[in-house]
């Protein structure tokens, strides 16, 4: 067992846990329009997902090796625990497993593995992975991340989404009276089953913007606080490498109120109920920002200098070591957290009402 666990240990158990929690979110998100969705298939679903996300941020440890050896990560490839050709093999084998497990599953799952797959290559692998450069991070982070609640409301029921035409379906009357439409063709009655899961609709979307928002905006200054010599060795473009340490803090800060601020705007003016997400949230920005500052503090009085320098700042974090990199790691850890509280919030509220 010591090759799988240590598989799992460089596929980072808290990154899968939160993958977990978002197909789940996406699940529970739909169940006022499916009150009963089988929970064969949505276990199978969540096990695609998993393992799909398992294949590529161990394909990621792979192609990593160099800096995170720079930056001090204790991940079992970076200390040696963990051959790269070893993981190399569990990666293909999961990402193949991932497709198999949607056996039986609504077709449109085997096309949503195979985007997170390719996105996850696309990020990683040569020639021109995508997490050289700030812009392709977030364009893959975003996308699979989008694509993780997606999942969870086509296994729960691709009704629920408005991908089914017949109301009946959703547990709606076909007649099209009770909607005011004129259902006299395929057309009119698939907008009759959307108008009529309207609702669920619009919280789905809401909420999937608002936890994506919190993942690319806020996730990825708080995780390059703590990579930036890995990544400036690597030749990579990322937000920390190009602002330094002390304004992609400052990106991180504006970002966490930013899009608090906008998924606040979102909940009162659409009035979808989201209202324990929302405080969940606003706990989370307090969290970040005072990370953030004891940071930038810590980092500070590490430099030894007047100036308060980037440079200084990162020289400060090289000759620091581990201790550097944990202390500049804060940010990402009150970032986590909060993901995870965002996650489980809709599933307490949604499932034990």
């Amino acid at each position: 067992m010591r090759v799988p666990l240590l598989c799992v240990a460089e596929a980072r158990p808290g990154v899968l846990a939160v993958s977990a929690l978002r197909y789940l979110a996406g699940v529970a998100l739909v169940l006022p329009a499916v009150p009963d969705p089988d929970p064969l298939k949505v276990l199978r679903g969540g096990l695609a997902w998993v393992l799909s996300i398992f294949a590529v941020y161990l394909f990621n440890g792979v192609t990593d090796v160099a800096e995170d050896r720079i930056n001090g990560s204790g991940r079992p490839i970076a200390r040696g625990r963990l051959a790269p050709r070893t993981a190399g093999v569990v990666a293909v084998a999961a990402g193949a497993a991932s497709l198999v497990a949607t056996a039986g599953l609504p077709h449109a799952m085997v096309w949503i593995i195979a985007a997170n797959l390719v996105l996850g290559f696309l990020y990683s692998g040569p020639p021109w992975p995508l997490k050289d450069s700030c812009g392709g991070t977030v364009v893959v982070l975003c996308l699979s991340g989008l694509l993780s609640y997606l999942a969870g409301a086509v296994v729960a029921d691709s009704a629920a989404i408005g991908l089914v035409a017949d109301p009946a379906t959703v547990g709606l009357v076909a007649d099209p009276a009770t909607v005011g439409l004129v259902a006299d063709s395929v057309t009119e009655q698939l907008v009759a089953g959307a108008v009529a899961v309207g609702p669920v609709t619009v919280q789905l979307v809401v909420f999937a913007g608002a936890a994506t928002c919190w993942m690319v905006l806020v996730g990825v200054p708080a995780k390059d606080l703590s990579d930036i010599p890995g990544d400036a060795a690597a030749g990579r473009r990322t937000l920390g490498v190009l602002l330094g340490e002390r304004r992609a803090r400052r990106v991180m800060v504006a970002a966490a109120v930013g899009v608090l601020a906008a998924f606040g705007l979102a909940v009162a003016l659409l009035r979808v109920p989201l209202t324990a997400v929302l405080a969940v949230m606003a706990v989370g920005v307090v969290a970040v920002v005072l990370a953030g500052r004891m940071t930038g503090t810590q980092a500070g009085s590490e430099a030894g200098s007047g100036t308060g320098s980037d440079a200084g700042t990162l020289a400060a974090g090289k000759r620091t070591g581990s201790a550097g990199r944990g202390v500049r790691r804060r940010p990402y850890r009150a970032f986590m957290l909060t993901q995870h509280l965002l996650h489980i919030t809709p599933l307490l509220t949604n499932i034990w009402p």
